[in-house]
């Protein structure tokens, strides 16, 4: 992966296949032992970054903010197995403090979720099965078994999973119908009704367009735009009604890093809907080959880093994602186009 360039999502994919057919000391690091094989001896790689006051922290300063928040994010690239050993021990610090979290999951759509709960009656303390049982892997995600570790910490405490994504049939809907699609009651519930700001909309446009390497037709931008708003507003409303449930006083969300961040995203729309909640966003960023100032990773994000915490692991590849991303946009408008390549696939 081309150095600071974030993965293409397959969003776009999808929606183009819809319009078409429609500093202090330094921290201790944390002495594990790496998954991931890039540069694990990085100077940065095991550290958190408090972006806030320009400084390295410990895990006893990112708990200590745990301790208090009604809602976590903790965001991710979805295929470093790094972060998601990292989002179980922040969840597992959470819950040692006695804290009651309710667990979404963006990985989850909403009809996955009475395949959740019935294999959760059947096997309430086994995490192993639940891949296979909500068909996990068949929706395009990596390894349940980079999950487990999440789902294990938290079914050893009887913290109940909920499922935060819209699937794929709604994302569609949306990206032609706009967010009608979800029906009048829920768009003004999610407030989805209410008029986005012109820079934020503005701001939108640029990440979709810039991590989707530039390649994106004009036309396809701004229904990217609804469908991400879509997808965080849902994610809030999850995490909202998590938290909500007997006995919990939190929620935590697991997602994509580019959801989490507290300027726009889930955190955006929670404050929303949610406005006295404590929010802490936490976002895991991989390291940068030639980037060893933590302050000097905002440029991926805008002009600054917009989480309360950010921490650093080693990279899964140097691959350029905007290699298979253009593959994929060709091959999703040749299947669009009638009388193109019919074998490619």
């Amino acid at each position: 992966m081309v150095p600071g360039r974030r993965a293409p999502s397959v969003l776009a994919v999808l929606v183009a296949a819809a319009l078409t057919g429609c500093a202090s000391a330094p921290q201790e690091r944390a002495g594990e032992e790496w998954i991931s094989p890039l540069h694990r001896d990085h100077p940065l790689a095991g550290r958190t970054w408090q972006p806030s006051d320009q400084r390295f922290v410990t895990e006893a300063t990112v708990n200590e903010a745990l301790q208090i928040a009604d809602f976590v994010l903790i965001g991710e690239k979805h295929n470093n197995a790094d972060h998601h050993r990292h989002q179980a021990r922040l969840l597992r610090a959470l819950l040692r403090q006695g804290r009651r979290p309710a667990i979404v999951f963006e990985m989850l759509t909403e009809d996955q979720q009475a395949p959740l709960d019935a294999y959760l009656a059947g096997d309430p303390d086994d995490a192993a099965g639940l891949g296979e049982a909500v068909g996990w892997e068949r929706r395009g995600w990596p390894a349940w078994a980079m999950y487990r570790p999440i789902a294990d910490a938290a079914l050893a405490r009887n913290a109940p999973l909920l499922a935060g994504g819209l699937n794929r049939k709604t994302t569609r809907a949306i990206a032609s119908q706009g967010v009608d699609a979800l029906g009048s009651d829920r768009v003004q519930r999610l407030q989805l009704d209410q008029p986005l700001g012109g820079a934020m909309r503005a701001a939108m446009r640029s990440e979709i367009h810039e991590s989707h390497c530039r390649q994106l037709p004009e036309h396809m931008l701004d229904p990217m735009v609804t469908v991400t708003l879509a997808k965080d507003a849902a994610m809030a409303e999850a995490m909202i009604r998590g938290r909500a449930l007997p006995e919990r006083d939190a929620s935590v969300l697991i997602a994509g890093t580019g959801h989490v961040r507290h300027d726009r995203g889930v955190a955006w729309h929670l404050r929303r809907l949610a406005p006295a909640a404590r929010i802490v966003a936490i976002g895991l960023v991989e390291v940068v080959p030639d980037e060893s100032d933590a302050a000097g990773y905002a440029a991926a994000f805008g002009d600054e880093l917009p989480f309360e915490f950010v921490w650093f692991a080693p990279r899964v590849d140097d691959d350029d994602p905007c290699e298979v991303f253009a593959d994929q946009l060709r091959r999703a408008r040749n299947r669009a186009v009638p009388g193109a390549n019919a074998g490619d696939n």
